[in-house]
């Protein structure tokens, strides 16, 4: 089993060796390109909305000064922000000054932490701030709206991204440590003009239920992971599309509004 370290934690050893929170939503969107990406067979392309959120957090909780050099493409030709991440500068200066956030912003950046779940899948995270007696985790949205997921109709902007089951998998990794469940919170900055920011505490219940859907998949997703069953593909995603192979036609009725074909 891989020692995690900050040089080795985003490698392709380190996914193969531990599940983690984005490898979890990963396969809940999609087995098949979760696969693909395991396997080396796809690489999800960079985004800029991505990477604006990597400057927001590397300005808050890690090194902006060492991220922006392996960053140029940033950079105008004049060696100023791309209006991006002018937009990303203002977001940090927006937390920055508010009190109450940046005392959430306190504690142990960046911090590692590996455990086994359900005492038999080894896991990983990298929590952003590793406050007294808290979990924050910062994120960065369009903004604070509802959105509306396919056979689940409207939800907050949280539960679209997951991040509820994220910080229950952040909960449950340190609590195998210390033997406490705390208390876990969103630092939320919207890409806004103004920016809007929140800080959003997960309900444990909500957690809780998190954690009990979590432990009826991972044998599954454990026995995908290892090759004993073959992933599903969502149809819908950008690695489906791309590895899409017809063999006979389809008939339109089949297709429901979101444009996949009702099961």
């Amino acid at each position: 089993m891989l020692q995690l370290n900050e040089a080795n934690y985003y490698s392709h050893e380190a996914d193969i060796d531990y599940f983690s929170a984005s490898q979890i939503k990963s396969f809940k969107k999609c087995e098949a390109r979760t696969m693909a990406k395991l396997m080396g067979l796809y690489t999800q392309p960079m985004s800029t909305a991505l990477t604006v959120g990597q400057y927001v957090d590397e300005a808050l909780t890690g090194d902006l000064d060492a991220w922006l050099p392996k960053h140029p493409e940033i950079l105008k030709r004049d060696g100023t922000l791309k209006s991006d991440f002018e937009g990303a500068r203002l977001m940090v200066e927006r937390a920055q000054r508010d009190e109450l956030f940046m005392d959430y912003m306190d504690g142990d950046h960046q911090m590692i932490v590996t455990a086994d779940l359900f005492g038999q899948y080894p896991f990983k995270a990298k929590l952003d701030v590793f406050g007294d007696n808290r979990i924050v985790d910062l994120k960065t949205v369009r903004d604070l709206k509802s959105q509306y997921l396919p056979g689940q109709g409207r939800v907050d902007f949280a539960t679209a991204w997951d991040w509820p089951l994220q910080m229950a998998i952040y909960q449950r990794l340190v609590y195998a440590h210390i033997g406490k469940k705390l208390p876990c919170y969103l630092a939320v900055i919207t890409k806004e003009t103004p920016a809007d920011i929140r800080i959003v505490q997960i309900e444990q219940e909500r957690m809780d239920a998190e954690i009990e859907w979590l432990q009826q998949m991972m044998p599954r997703y454990d026995a995908i992971k290892n090759g004993f069953i073959e992933p599903e593909r969502c149809e819908l995603c950008e690695y489906c599309r791309e590895s899409r192979i017809l063999t006979e036609p389809e008939m339109l009725g089949d297709y429901d509004e979101n444009g996949g074909i009702e099961a």
